[in-house]
């Protein structure tokens, strides 16, 4: 089945819950195969059948419940919120006042303070109230009738009614000419409700969005050379694959492309994170966002936009936030299945107390307010986002992207390894030995790599690595065997050469004229920060086995070199796949580790996976994790981060059930006023963001 997919830009998002309902609304519609917001950022990310839907109708459909939708293009910002101050301003502004007309009030009701000037006091108070009641506590009604025009409710929802509740029946006894009104209680607790909202804001800032950093690193001019040569400035959004650009020293990449120059030193801290700057020759591929050291470098652009690194690791971030982790959805049902409670909470603690207990109205109706108050689910709803995010994008500027929050959920509970071997462990290609005697005299690696120049296999170039030779002419080459020239010189494999077999390293061998053998030996380097790796993984108590294609001797040998203890060659694609399933049936949860074509079905098999984003596309398609620099001390800091990450939000989701479980019973027995109730609310969120803040990616 063909599917479209697309970013839109949502407006009159406040909380988790309106876009939980977008996605509902969107994801019962006819063809819409996925649907995933981010309330942080205000964006849904949407995939369905063109044949059933269209932009246009996706849109109305979100306008039909309420909200408004735009698609969103690179550059484009998140909504930007507006600002709560002016609403806390003036509820700051009547809650002293009504406060200090209350304490004259209730001075008066122990002395002889007429009925009149008491009254005239509460009209006084219900004229403060009234503007704070219907302006700064319209942050909570807004999305409250929005979800209640189409049957739903929102953790504004309880909120809500206790305002409204609250002012409601202050008019109420005011018009009775009683002594006991409320106004004080209903101001103060919308100032404390707003400071929670104005704080929980700015900790949702403090989080970061680094899709939104990377896109806007792209918003920049380019200068694009024309066909008669003349140089054009134009926007790095109107290149076109093919165009050539020059970028100058000190300017950054507008889109991924292929040095044309010479020579140039660029800087990819970017994408790596890598703080030392690249050397790039002709031909070379430099990715959009990095910085020209040495310019101008000319380059002839291959990707834009989207399909550029950059563009392709911010929508990898954009999808991994939308993404919910089963953590997520589980908090998201128990909020859905909460807001019935709380607002059932509230009746029966009014019933209990003024039905059976004989409370009067005044005190049952203010239990019930702060029960609906101190009961709002904002803390387990926010408890998974709050540390998913910031763990997702602080990965991010470590170089690591991860694409789902199910995988980091994941890769917080794997405790094995499994790891290919060439171009994952080790270096894509070998380096030359020089094993004997012979081969030591320049002369006879200069004849050979004559030959080997004349070929594209990856040990003839590193054959001729650092040696400026021509091939010699009519050479013939033989596919699978070897090159040949006329003077029946010959290099390749031993069987093609006449050498003698050997599994325990790649050898090239080459015949001389003369009909002299020689064996030029390739040894595989590990990787860097292999031996930090394997240490850290050992700490994780992580048992690292590595399983490779390659002949059992050459595997060995590796392992040998590099003490790793469990190792098997000659695995083809399904003896992996066989592999991992026989750990997962002993009740394994490994992690794969791999880089080529051959890797990809035991990446996407295993219980979760890491690629690099060198390797093959296929086998970053399948992999959970992409680390953007080959570095492999990034794979224990993953699992650590991910670890550190499910703690935090295991301890958020505890101090979450904990919170209720004590302000319950107190608001139901009365010693919560809702004052107390909104400052224990407004905390309970603050607490569970703060505690996110505390992740750090160890160094």
């Amino acid at each position: 089945m063909t599917q479209a997919s697309l970013t839109f830009a949502l407006d009159g998002v406040n909380c988790a819950g309106c876009i939980a309902k977008i996605e509902r609304h969107l994801g019962a519609q006819q063809g819409v195969v996925l649907a995933r917001g981010n309330a942080t950022v205000k964006r849904i990310r949407l995939v369905w059948d063109p044949a059933l839907q269209t932009a246009d109708t996706l849109i109305d459909q979100i306008r039909a419940i309420g909200y408004d939708a735009l698609p969103f293009q690179i550059g484009d910002a998140a909504p930007v919120e507006p600002s709560l101050l002016p609403q806390l301003g003036l509820a700051s502004f009547a809650m002293m006042n009504i406060m200090a007309i209350s304490f004259a009030v209730w001075a008066g009701v122990a002395t002889d303070m007429g009925s009149g000037s008491m009254q005239f006091l509460h009209w006084i108070s219900a004229g403060l109230a009234t503007p704070v009641v219907l302006y700064s506590g319209a942050v909570f009604y807004a999305p409250s009738l929005r979800a209640l025009r189409h049957g739903s409710m929102t953790m504004d929802t309880p909120i809500s009614i206790a305002i409204a509740i609250t002012y409601l029946a202050s008019l109420f006894e005011t018009l009775r000419g009683t002594e006991h009104v409320y106004f004080d209680a209903v101001t103060t607790l919308v100032f404390f409700l707003l400071i929670g909202r104005v704080i929980e804001r700015a900790l949702k800032r403090r989080s970061g969005d680094a899709a939104e950093n990377l896109r806007n690193l792209m918003q920049i001019d380019a200068r694009r050379e024309g066909a008669d040569g003349r140089i054009e400035t134009v926007a790095a959004g109107d290149l076109l694959p093919g165009d050539v650009i020059l970028v100058g020293s000190g300017e950054r990449v507008p889109a991924d492309g292929a040095l044309l120059s010479d020579h140039a030193q660029v800087d990819e801290s970017v994408i790596t994170g890598e703080t030392l700057p690249r050397e790039v020759t002709k031909s070379q591929a430099v990715v959009a966002g990095a910085i020209v050291h040495t310019g101008p470098a000319r380059l002839q652009v291959t990707h834009i936009g989207e399909d550029a690194q950059i563009g392709k690791i911010s929508q990898m971030i954009t999808d991994v936030v939308a993404n919910k982790s089963a953590a997520q959805q589980r908090a998201d049902q128990f909020a859905r299945g909460y807001i019935p409670l709380v607002l059932g909470g509230g009746v029966a603690g009014f019933a209990l107390w003024y039905f059976l207990l004989g409370a009067s109205f005044a005190d049952a109706l203010m239990i019930a307010v702060a029960v609906l108050v101190v009961t709002c689910p904002c803390a387990a709803g926010l408890a998974t986002p709050a540390v998913s995010a910031r763990a997702v994008n602080m990965l991010m500027r470590a170089g690591i992207v991860v694409k789902s929050s199910d995988a980091l959920e994941r890769l917080s509970d794997a405790n094995v390894v499994v790891a290919d071997k060439t171009g994952t462990l080790s270096e894509p290609l070998p380096v030359l030995q020089v094993p004997d005697a012979a081969v030591r005299h320049a002369a006879v690696r200069h004849a050979a790599a004559r030959l080997a120049a004349g070929s594209a296999h990856p040990l003839a170039k590193m054959l001729c690595d650092g040696l400026d030779v021509m091939p010699l002419p009519d050479l013939r080459e033989i596919p699978g065997q070897g090159i040949e020239a006329p003077d029946g010189a010959r290099l390749g494999s031993a069987q093609f050469v006449g050498g003698p077999e050997t599994t325990e390293f790649p050898t090239l061998w080459y015949r001389s004229p003369a009909g002299q053998i020689h064996g030029f030996r390739f040894r595989e380097t590990a990787r860097a920060g292999l031996p930090d790796m394997l240490g850290a993984l050992d700490a994780l108590d992580m048992p690292l086995t590595l399983l490779s294609g390659d002949a059992q001797p050459s595997v060995a040998a590796f392992a040998h070199s590099n003490a790793i203890p469990s190792h098997r060659g000659g695995a083809a694609p399904h003896d992996k796949l066989s592999f991992l399933r026989t750990a997962m049936e002993a009740d394994k949860k490994p992690l794969m580790l791999g880089d080529g074509i051959n890797d990809a079905p035991a990446l996407k098999a295993a219980y979760v996976s890491i690629s690099f984003a060198g390797a093959t596309e296929v086998a970053q398609v399948a992999a959970d994790v992409v680390l953007v620099k080959p570095d492999l001390t990034l794979v224990p800091r993953t699992i650590q981060v991910a670890r550190a990450a499910r703690d935090l939000i295991g301890q958020n989701l505890t101090f979450s059930a904990v919170y209720n479980i004590v302000t319950v019973p107190l608001a139901l027995a009365g010693y919560l006023s809702p004052l107390v109730a909104a400052i224990l609310m407004s905390s309970s969120s603050i607490v569970v963001l703060a505690n996110g803040l505390r992740l750090r990616v160890p160094e």
